[in-house]
């Protein structure tokens, strides 16, 4: 170990291959970095500010693996390596360290102990002036409140004392990522059946009388599918210099724009008529100015409005639509930032059908989602599946399932850890609810087995150990084998 402090030199060959020796050591030896384990955090914290991004790009990495493979003996260092972390999230000059900063955060919530996580990157992050940091600490808290479970968080009074502040300043904030992510938290703890005892129990009155309002007010736009990334403005998402701004829209002919105003307008017409109307017209002009078509974010969400019109007419056409246009406007879903926000909202809107009472509605969103998982890039598409999957139905749940279990087979050459981070916290949910249901039964026995041949049976085994309890883990074992 004395040897890999050393190689922590003002050499940039040594300090890269020192960091790689400490990740590597972790997995091999993990006794070793565990009796040093401070000054191996102090080191590697102080080369992630390095000004050669080649060094502090592989410390980021370092710190994540770390995370990983030691587990709960990095709590003691979680706070300054969650400082780091959450900076480096926000880095607004460069982009590659900004990604690895949220993959080793990703590693944090994951691995170290959820409790300490929690509270160390709320104080990490939930201050920062920078949109970024405050909208990923909302998100990984929500993450963490999940991990750690409802109905144990509001058993912990003390905890929930500190966690309800902070999700309100969350539902109160100027971004609308940010409110987005402490709305979805905080409806996901009142949906537990001890919610407003333990409430009572363990906030103020002004506190437990602001989490009512907020919830009231949900409640009244829709509740919680009004919560979707997509429920804000979509032309909102983050840049590539890490702040949130409004989709660039590139000028556009004036005849172009009028067009598609008037597009937008048949589609959100009173008439249900006008609206098969503008799906006409938004099909035309989707094949004949794709580019254009896809600049318009509006025009956007205007049209996925219609994939679940309240008239079935138009609802049918409007899937007919999409079908029709996919192949035209799949490469703008995947590589244009302003339509991959709208990614949730599009399965959303396709999952609704898959319990409606149509037969022809069933089978035609059905053919949507399975061409969709044909057509778009399945690394943009992921949290949109996963997100849909997680919200669905009993009814909904099963094909879901069985669609995120082909896009896992498609995505896995390329990400396998964006399928494991994003595939298995829907697996280990599902086994814990239960399979009462044969058809979910059914489902999720394919989508564990799907798991298992792509990770292995002993890495998903490994997975579970740490997820699940032994009831439950065996019921896995008893699905994949």
């Amino acid at each position: 170990m004395t040897d890999i402090r050393h190689s922590l030199l003002p050499f940039r060959n040594d300090k890269v291959d020192g960091i790689n020796l400490i990740s590597e050591l972790s997995a091999s030896n993990p006794k070793e970095v565990a009796d040093h384990m401070h000054e191996v955090v102090v080191a590697v914290l102080g080369e992630c500010k390095n000004l050669r991004s080649s060094v502090s790009r592989v410390a980021i990495a370092c710190i994540g693996t770390l995370t990983q493979n030691m587990k709960s003996k990095m709590d003691a260092e979680l706070d300054k390596l969650c400082n780091i972390l959450i900076s480096k999230a926000g880095d607004v000059s460069n982009a590659f360290i900004r990604e690895d900063a949220s993959e080793a955060l990703d590693k944090v919530v994951k691995h170290a102990s959820a409790s300490k996580a929690l509270q160390a990157i709320i104080a990490a992050g939930s201050k920062s002036k920078n949109n970024t940091i405050r909208a990923s600490c909302a998100g990984f808290v929500g993450t963490l409140v999940s991990r750690v479970g409802t109905s144990t968080l509001l058993a912990a009074t003390d905890q929930l004392a500190k966690l309800v502040p902070q999700l309100i300043a969350f539902c109160r904030d100027a971004n609308p990522q940010v409110r987005m992510h402490g709305k979805q938290t905080l409806v996901g703890l009142s949906q537990d059946p001890s919610f407003d005892k333990q409430m009572k129990k363990s906030v103020t009155d002004s506190e437990y009388r602001a989490v009512k309002e907020i919830l009231e007010d949900i409640g009244k736009k829709g509740g919680i599918d009004s919560l979707d990334s997509t429920s804000t403005s979509l032309a909102s998402a983050l840049s590539r210099n890490g702040s949130v701004r409004k989709a660039v829209q590139r000028k556009l002919p004036d005849n172009v724009q009028l067009d598609l105003d008037e597009i937008r307008a048949d589609l959100t017409a009173a008439g249900w008529e006008r609206r098969i109307g503008g799906l006409k017209r938004f099909l035309e002009m989707s094949l004949s100015a794709t580019k254009a078509v896809a600049s318009d974010t509006k025009l956007f969400e205007a049209f996925i409005g219609r994939l679940n019109d309240i008239n079935s007419k138009v609802s049918l056409d409007g899937l007919d639509t999409y079908l029709a246009t996919l192949p035209v406007l799949c490469r703008m879903y995947s590589t244009e930032t302003h339509l991959k926000a709208v990614l949730n909202q599009l399965v959303l809107a396709l999952m609704s059908h898959l319990s409606s009472k149509s037969e022809e509605h069933r089978t035609t969103a059905q053919k949507c989602l399975r061409e969709t998982i044909k057509q778009i890039d399945p690394a943009s598409l992921s949290p949109a599946i996963a997100a849909a999957t997680r919200k669905a139905n009993i009814k909904q749940k099963p094909f879901m399932l069985s669609i995120f279990n082909r896009l896992n087979f498609n995505l896995y050459p390329t990400k396998p850890k964006q399928v494991e981070v994003v595939a298995l916290p829907i697996l280990w949910e599902c086994l814990k609810a239960g399979l009462a249901d044969s058809e979910m039964k059914k489902a999720v026995t394919e989508f564990a087995k799907g798991l298992e041949q792509l990770m292995g049976e002993r890495a998903l085994l490994d997975q579970a150990s740490m997820e699940l309890d032994p009831q439950r883990k065996k019921l896995l074992e008893s699905l994949i084998r």
